[in-house]
């Protein structure tokens, strides 16, 4: 049986070339969509479950409270923390601590026996636990004891390679940084990076005993502050995280109360995350480790792809059902001679499936040759070998029977429905009921598509506002060098003073912190005569003299730095005055209080500089203090030139001449600052095509419709056409209805656009506002996508011959 309905299946669909090419068209449109959207989602998950123990360990997070609201979330802690739990809590079996410490300064690294240095990122510092909670593949080594001493290395098989080449690097020294703080390190391990996906990303790590940010961080012992440690921890067989959760308010006020008062905090709060869900869960969590993902943007691209395909479904079902009367005899026929209603219904369930797996079968190779342009839009590196996943290849299986039962379920139905007289004699087959469910189907599909298009509109205008924006410097024609070393802070003034020899060059300055870089450091302040207990925080950052010029940042008060100046006078934004009540005109005669231990600092305020964004548009400005800064992380260079070819060239020549060994790092800060709203960039891009997708698919749908309508109606076109009726009244009798249908799809779908693009845009703390013509811009492009795909086919119909579709009267 089931061999005999899939060839009569065959048959039909070769019968029936055009309507077979249009629904297998739209339903491999949906199924590539399905399966390309399904491999980026299928890669986000699976993150660190191939740790042994991964299901015991959880990574412990930071929320911190002043005056009622959270101002600090992060995925870090302070230093003590994590040995402190494995001491009063049974459940904890062992802790471990890593510190980026390429966040805090960028290191040279290089082999003891040659002279050339690199800056290679991901550099961690790493309890001797580390490997024995996180069971890497280890080439060379004993992962049990690598990071056990102190200047201990261990080393990723990639970077090994790049250092010592093919030679055995046990035991191998390499120099890690410069100058005075050069340290020889001593390489204990290669580890394999290659391994499953994990959030860590290691390049090198060095143990955390060793001198330097390793001892500040094992004798820290402030609960309260320094919140830049990444602290795990592992739970025993009969741990139970969300009893050791309830425990951590006592655990943080009786360990560090009086560290919180100190600080001015009001609670600091402990989370836990397991390992597993920190890829995916933990967005929006600022100092991630790594790049991690977003849950939500996932369900958002599952949830397009589940409306795609449904859309596609429509068509087809709307496609078929618009042919019923093609097969109205053949119905009758089989069911004169004895098929049943369930034996039909098989027949055209068959058929149905048969052609959503010829679109599975195409949709392979379509998505694989469509990969490499995935990859560019996802910033992913997926490969054909991800199709290979048995999930991947279940779920790809069971979306095509799924498809063809819910694309063929309803005009199986239907057409096994009709009676063998009504079909027989060529009566009307299908009541206006079926019809208004028809109508419905193309108003979800327009509903959809509207929706998409007004979405598409208002990401497309937060890109651009986040492009466009004034971010109160002028970060076009920018360079950031990275200096990283103390021998190049100490020749910084030689380096200006050359650099501004060179034509192209406008000016050059310094700072600890890069636009578009995490500004880490910030102090506990208060106005003189106030108390310790409710300073406020303020975000730091060390400059040249002349920063504020070569950034354009306007002055609204006072100075920049000259010489002379140290580091208890101090520039601020209007951010800062605000947080303190201080008044414009009074800023210049204004000092702020800082206390460390029984030592407390007045600092000068010299200077008021209007707010800048040194982070992301979706944080507000935060209050910011400036300071004179003798040894910079990076330097800045204000170009103006048509050569940047021969620019770069000439300041790389005379970098080396000045510093030696030290690569010529440098980045346009335009390009960083974008790289900051990389995600709203992919969703936009992501949403244009697959909106056009969805469109394209409906405009197949509208086509399938007016094709029913048109074959209900051609023997009234043919009588109105008789008796006198133009080409433009019977185009506008087709037409008239679908347009009503755009039209109340455009009222559905306004009031459900609006209120989930304005869920979106509640993440941005600077933020565009939601206009009006927005959705009439996405209504009249609608109404203009259905009058040219429906008045196409109203034409034709239109300027058939009466004769033909009268004659059988």
């Amino acid at each position: 049986m089931l061999k005999n309905n899939i060839k009569i299946a065959w048959r039909n669909l070769s019968k029936n070339k055009q309507q077979t090419i249009i629904n297998l068209l739209g339903l491999t449109l949906g199924t590539v969509s399905c399966l390309t959207i399904l491999l980026y989602v299928f890669a986000q998950f699976g993150f660190d479950v191939h740790f042994t123990d991964a299901a015991s360990i959880y990574r412990v997070e930071t929320i911190i409270e002043r005056d009622g609201h959270e101002n600090f979330d992060s995925a870090t802690t302070s230093p003590p923390i994590a040995f402190a739990m494995k001491e009063d809590f049974g459940e904890v079996e062992e802790v471990t601590r890593i510190v980026l410490t390429d966040v805090f300064y960028s290191n040279l690294i290089r082999a003891s026996e040659s002279n050339d240095a690199f800056y290679e990122p991901r550099s961690y510092m790493a309890d001797s636990t580390f490997f024995k909670m996180f069971d890497y593949k280890f080439l060379k080594g004993n992962s049990k004891t690598a990071l056990n001493g102190p200047n201990a290395l261990v080393l990723s098989s990639q970077l090994a390679n790049k250092m010592f080449g093919n030679y055995d690097v046990l035991d191998k020294t390499v120099v890690w940084g410069t100058g005075e703080d050069a340290q020889i390190l001593t390489v204990k391990g290669v580890f394999d990076e290659k391994s499953d996906k994990t959030h860590l990303n290691p390049n090198y790590i060095v143990s955390m005993s060793t001198p330097g940010m390793g001892t500040f961080v094992q004798t820290f012992d402030d609960f309260a502050t320094n919140n830049f440690v990444y602290s795990y921890i592992k739970l025993t067989n009969k741990g139970n995280p969300i009893s050791l959760q309830n425990k951590l308010p006592e655990f943080i006020q009786k360990r560090g109360g009086k560290n919180l008062s100190d600080a001015g905090m009001d609670n600091k709060i402990l989370s836990l995350i397991n390992l597993t869900d920190i890829h995916l869960y933990s967005n929006g969590r600022k100092n991630q480790i790594d790049k991690v993902s977003n849950i939500k943007y996932l369900y958002f691209l599952l949830t397009l792809a589940f409306f795609i395909q449904l859309v596609a479904c429509i068509n087809f079902i709307n496609l078929s059902t618009a042919r019923a009367s093609k097969r109205s005899k053949e119905i009758g026929v089989r069911k004169v001679v004895g098929a049943g209603k369930n034996a039909l219904m098989r027949q055209f369930l068959s058929e149905s499936i048969l052609l959503s797996i010829f679109a599975m079968i195409i949709s392979i190779p379509i998505a694989i040759f469509l990969l490499p342009f995935v990859n560019d839009l996802t910033q992913e590196s997926l490969s054909y070998l991800n199709l290979l996943n048995w999930k991947i290849g279940f779920i790809l299986f069971g979306l095509g029977i799924f498809t063809g039962l819910v694309a063929g379920i309803y005009p199986a139905i239907i057409l096994s429905s009709i009676k063998p007289v009504k079909a027989l004699k060529g009566s009307n087959l299908l009541n206006s009921g079926n019809g208004n469910f028809r109508k419905t189907l193309v108003v979800f599909q327009f509903v959809v598509s509207i929706g998409l298009v007004a979405t598409v509109i208002v990401i497309t205008q937060q890109f651009q506002y986040t492009q466009s924006k004034n971010l109160g410097f002028q970060k076009n024609n920018l360079l950031a060098l990275r200096i990283g070393t103390n021998e190049a802070s100490s020749k910084f003034e030689s380096i200006k003073a050359a650099f501004l020899n060179i034509p192209g060059v406008l000016n050059v300055s310094s700072g600890n912190y890069a636009p578009s870089e995490i500004v880490l450091a910030d102090n506990g302040l208060y106005l003189p005569g106030g108390s310790r207990e409710k300073n406020i925080i303020v975000k730091r950052n060390g400059v040249s003299d002349g920063y504020f010029k070569t950034m354009g940042i306007p002055f609204l008060k006072g100075r920049d730095f000259r010489e002379g100046d140290t580091t208890n006078q101090i520039i601020v934004n209007e951010a800062t005055i605000k947080a303190f009540n201080i008044k414009r005109e009074e800023v210049l005669n204004s000092k702020l209080v800082q206390s460390y231990g029984d030592e407390t600092y007045e600092m000068e305020i010299i200077g008021l500089v209007s707010d800048f964004h040194y982070a992301t548009l979706k944080d507000e400005i935060a209050p910011l203090f400036l300071h004179k800064e003798n040894e910079p992380n990076w330097l800045f260079i204000k170009t103006e030139t048509d050569n940047y070819e021969q620019l770069l060239s000439n300041l790389e020549s005379q970098w080396k001449s000045t510093v030696n060994n030290i690569p010529f790092d440098y980045r346009f800060v335009d390009k960083e600052v974008e790289k900051l709203y990389d995600e709203e960039k992919r969703l936009g891009q992501i949403s244009i095509v697959f909106t056009i997708l969805a469109i394209l698919i409906s405009c197949l749908g509208l086509f399938g419709l007016i094709s029913y309508v048109a074959e209900q109606k051609k023997k009234e076109i043919g009588i109105r056409k008789v008796l006198g009726a133009s080409i433009h009244s019977v185009v506008h009798l087709l037409t008239k209805d679908f347009i009503k249908l755009v039209c109340m799809a455009f009222l559905i779908a306004t009031p459900i656009s609006y209120l989930l693009i304005e869920r979106w845009l509640e993440d941005f703390t600077y933020r565009i506002d939601i206009q009006w013509w927005v959705f009439g811009l996405a209504g009249g492009f609608a109404i203009v996508i259905t009058l040219l795909t429906v008045g196409l086919q109203s034409l034709k119909s239109a300027v058939a011959n009466p004769v033909k579709s009268l004659r059988s009267e």
